[in-house]
């Protein structure tokens, strides 16, 4: 036995409740600064998947002299969406702008609004998309208005050279929808874009997901964050509101 070496002393009790009480606050202090990073990531994600929406929109556009493409249209007795056939499983292959995203249906999605967080719109089983489509500010055929609310007269689809406002005009933005079934209030995605005035449900559907913004892809191909622009700001649970107070000049001009 070395009766020369020392034993070193166990952490006495007061040592131990500073050591955790620091590892306590320094938690305390990063988590907020990792959960800032984590929702950051998202946005930029949602962005980009915008931004390659606006690059098929560009090429799709170019292809169809101009038209935008149907939201959605018959289909072997189903309804074709801009991002696949309403089915289960959800069935993209025939979706207008699929070839234009080199086959990568991950940019219809919003990694700030995951699948399992919502109650999935129609008979698709699957996610279809994180994105509402501003079909009535395009006027698009296929199962959606197309009357003029201040002629009542039909009008025929709108033509990229005709948006006055391509940096403002919405094409795609964040959406989601509340829908009440047996009493119960609950939270759906939603692939249409629900304009301020001129529809007769007049539900809001820019999902403010992203802070306090909502995330557009705008005619001109930019994408980019907006927030309410003096509409009531959206509140929990759900985060629902619109861009304005009047159709022009996100929704319709």
């Amino acid at each position: 036995m070395n009766l020369g070496r020392r034993q070193r002393s166990p952490f006495t009790l007061l040592e131990l409740l500073v050591v955790i009480a620091t590892i306590g606050v320094l938690a305390g202090l990063l988590l907020p600064a990792l959960g800032q990073a984590r929702a950051k990531g998202k946005a930029v994600a949602c962005l980009s998947n915008l931004h390659q929406l606006g690059i098929a929109m560009h090429g799709y556009v170019g292809d169809f002299d101009g038209s935008f493409w149907p939201y959605r249209q018959a289909w072997n007795r189903q309804w074709l969406y801009f991002w696949g056939l309403d089915a289960d499983p959800v069935d993209r292959s025939a979706a207008p702008l699929l070839a234009y995203l080199e086959h990568h249906p991950e940019a219809f999605l919003c990694p700030e609004l995951p699948w399992g967080s919502y109650v999935p719109q129609g008979r698709a089983k699957a996610p279809t998309t994180a994105y509402g489509y501003n079909c009535f500010g395009l006027r698009v055929p296929g199962g959606m208005p197309t009357i003029d609310p201040a002629t009542g007269k039909p009008r025929p689809p709108r033509r990229a050279e005709g948006i006055a406002k391509p940096a403002e005009f919405f094409i795609f933005a964040d959406a989601a929808m509340r829908w009440k079934v047996g009493g119960q209030e609950i939270l759906q995605n939603s692939s249409y874009l629900e304009p301020v005035t001129g529809n007769p449900m007049q539900m809001p559907t820019n999902h403010f997901r992203h802070g306090n913004k909502t995330h557009a892809l705008c005619a001109d191909g930019h994408a980019a964050g907006f927030d309410p622009e003096g509409w009531p700001r959206p509140s929990a649970p759900h985060r629902l509101g619109f861009v304005g107070t009047a159709n022009d000049p996100h929704y319709d001009q």
